[in-house]
């Protein structure tokens, strides 16, 4: 049924604040989960209520409906992989004898968390597959926010303090919840006087000192305005007539709303069994005047990707390829005296749709964090092997991994990274610190810091190379071939002997590849004088991959490329070394004629690049985009 055909008067919104009209003007939460509603995402909408400006963004509150504007559609905004994402959806609902059978507004003529529940569950593909749900997921989605889950059942009390000391006073949500082993759909009213399956906003810590010595105390909201806490330091407890006439003013005051009530933090270890954390970002902080009074989190997101064969290379115990995931630097100035707080969050690309037919399964993802010297330019797979990381998540088939903690000053390296290697997919870091810090992702610079035909030109010993009759191979050369030669010419020369300057046959393809690597003209040909310098440059190559292959197979693993063109003279940009592996590998292996292609390749766009920045003032491409274009030609 639609609204209007459930009541008379259908309002989105039915504020009474006076406000924008939006969501966020209703104060206090009334809502109910209905027979087939599910409270974990009634306890996510419901800790957006501090935050207006949150729920504004989630629920726009220009809709209503105006018989003027109204046109039956709505629209909602979810947070999805990095971006919001709208959602729109008619206002038909579902009713049972005219009545809303999911989550709805106690308001019978106020709709908008019914319509939101739809949009959510369109956005999951239908409203079963909401059923399965968790509220961190839920947090996640409606906030944008970095989501850390803890149970605190079974967690040490000073580790749950620590984590309460930390995260109160910074840009984090903070939300208790009790949940009930036994029942996990229905809301219970405990002895105590909270509820089971409510969300309770952490709003403060405090210390009081009284006749039974010093109580560490935790301010709680509720957002229904009811389910308030009845036991020790609630508002008509004794404990309150032990404090001075100022720490009871203090304490008052800092209980602004209703709903909100003291508890000690003991009580709040022993019967709040979840604690989720909403780490928000500096730009959100920015827009959300209810944070201001916190400490805002300084903020890197960057967008990459696992590529198996590049740089999908697996956690700790896959020694030899874990370095070669993508890698960044968090600097901690060492002048600074204090611990920095950090917060890394790894999220997998992940799809909402709930045919698990075409559902892409989530892989197993975690972190590693190395400390490192201060000149460390990257991790290599020596120093994965000898130095352990000072911590390592837990790898969890989960579309977000997250640990907060404390980092001294120095200098780190952070690894994002499936459990094994070979994982394709996409995946978004972020680090919050709380402190000036210096985050760069690990890369190289383009460089050919070995040019091999300069040096055997500049070689004036050794110009060109002499036979084991005394001639110089030119000469033999000129005596069976013209002064030119074309790529089926230069390849019965380079077969002649082969296996001094190359560990396989020489293809037709790769003979074209060196033609261009001297043929200035364009001509498909080259000077004989020039072959030396080519075969020089073959064997220079030839002796780098040999490093590298270990079976003698005339191939590696493409793994290998980066320390492999160090070997041969260069470096290459991250970016640059995952078109090479993509152009140049197969399944994962590079053959020694590949590495030579890929070094010609690489040759050609130095060369070309410098060549046009010398003719031209103002060189509108960069080295990098010459070198993929080369690349790729």
């Amino acid at each position: 049924m639609r609204p209007g055909e459930i009541c008379q008067r259908p309002r989105f919104v039915a504020s009474d604040s006076g406000g924008s009209g939006g969501a966020a003007d209703c104060g206090r939460l009334d809502v109910e989960a209905g027979e087939l509603g599910d409270p974990w995402l009634l306890a996510a909408i419901s800790s957006l209520t501090l935050t207006p400006r949150f729920l504004d963004r989630v629920v726009p509150p220009d809709q209503t409906f105006d018989p003027a504007t109204y046109c039956g559609l709505f629209r909602f905004r979810f947070w999805h992989f990095g971006e919001w994402k709208d959602v729109l959806v008619d206002d038909r609902l579902p009713t049972y004898r005219g009545r809303l059978v999911y989550t709805h507004c106690t308001n019978p003529t106020e709709f908008w968390v019914a319509l939101l529940e739809k949009a959510y569950a369109k956005l999951y593909g239908c409203y079963e597959s909401l059923q399965a749900g968790f509220t961190t997921r839920a947090l996640q989605d409606l906030t944008g926010g970095i989501v850390q889950s803890f149970g605190l059942s079974n967690q040490d009390r000073y580790l749950t303090f620590q984590v309460l000391n930390s995260a109160v006073p910074r840009s984090s949500l903070l939300i208790a919840s009790i949940n009930l082993e036994k029942d996990n759909k229905r809301q219970l009213r405990l002895r105590n006087g909270l509820i089971t399956q409510h969300a309770y906003s952490v709003t403060g810590l405090a210390r009081v000192r009284g006749p039974l010595g010093e109580t560490p105390l935790v301010r709680l909201r509720n957002p229904w305005g009811r389910g308030e806490w009845t036991g020790p330091w609630s508002e008509r407890s004794w404990e309150w007539d032990g404090l001075s006439d100022r720490d009871k003013e203090l304490l008052s005051v800092r209980v602004r709303n209703d709903g909100e009530f003291w508890m000690s933090f003991e009580d709040f270890a022993r019967h709040f069994t979840h604690l989720d954390l909403v780490h928000i970002g500096p730009d959100d902080w920015m827009s959300e005047p209810a944070l201001h009074s916190k400490q805002p989190w300084r903020a890197v997101l960057a967008r990459r990707r696992w590529r198996s064969g590049y740089n999908a290379g697996g956690g700790p115990s896959y020694t030899e390829t874990t370095a070669m995931n993508p890698q960044f630097h968090i600097q901690i100035p060492r002048t600074s005296t204090n611990k920095c707080h950090v917060v890394v969050s790894v999220t997998q690309f992940y799809e909402t749709l709930s045919d698990t037919r075409k559902k892409k399964p989530l892989f197993a993802i975690g972190f590693a964090v190395y400390e490192v010297p201060h000149a460390t330019a990257r991790l290599t797979p020596h120093f994965v092997a000898e130095q352990k990381p000072l911590d390592v998540t837990n790898h969890s088939v989960a579309r977000e991994v997250v640990t907060f903690f404390t980092l001294p000053p120095g200098d780190y390296i952070v690894v994002p990274q499936t459990n094994i290697p070979n994982c394709d997919g996409k995946f978004l870091l972020r680090i919050l610190t709380d402190e000036q810090s210096n985050i760069w992702e690990v890369n190289e610079d383009n460089m050919l810091f070995r040019n091999i035909s300069t040096e055997f030109m500049d070689d004036s010993a050794a110009p060109t190379i002499i036979l084991p009759d005394g001639k110089s191979i030119v000469a033999k050369l000129l005596l069976k071939y013209p002064p030119e030669v074309d790529a089926l010419q230069l390849q019965k020369i380079l077969k002649a002997h082969w296996k001094v300057y190359l560990s396989e046959k020489p293809s037709l393809e790769l003979c074209k590849s060196l033609i261009m690597l001297r043929d200035y003209n364009i001509s498909g040909r080259i000077s004989v004088v020039d072959i030396p310098v080519l075969m020089h440059m073959l064997q220079f190559w030839r002796v780098a991959f040999h490093k590298f292959d270990r079976g003698h197979g005339c191939k590696t693993s493409s793994y290998n490329l980066r320390p492999l063109l160090w070997e041969a003279g260069g470096t290459a940009s991250n970016k640059v070394l995952e078109c090479l592996v993509f152009r140049f590998a197969k399944n994962k292996v590079l053959t020694s004629e590949c590495f030579v292609m890929a070094m010609v390749r690489l040759h050609l766009a130095h060369e070309r690049y410098h060549s046009l920045d010398t003719k031209m003032k103002g060189n509108p491409l960069s080295l990098e985009e010459m070198i993929l274009m080369t690349i790729y030609s």
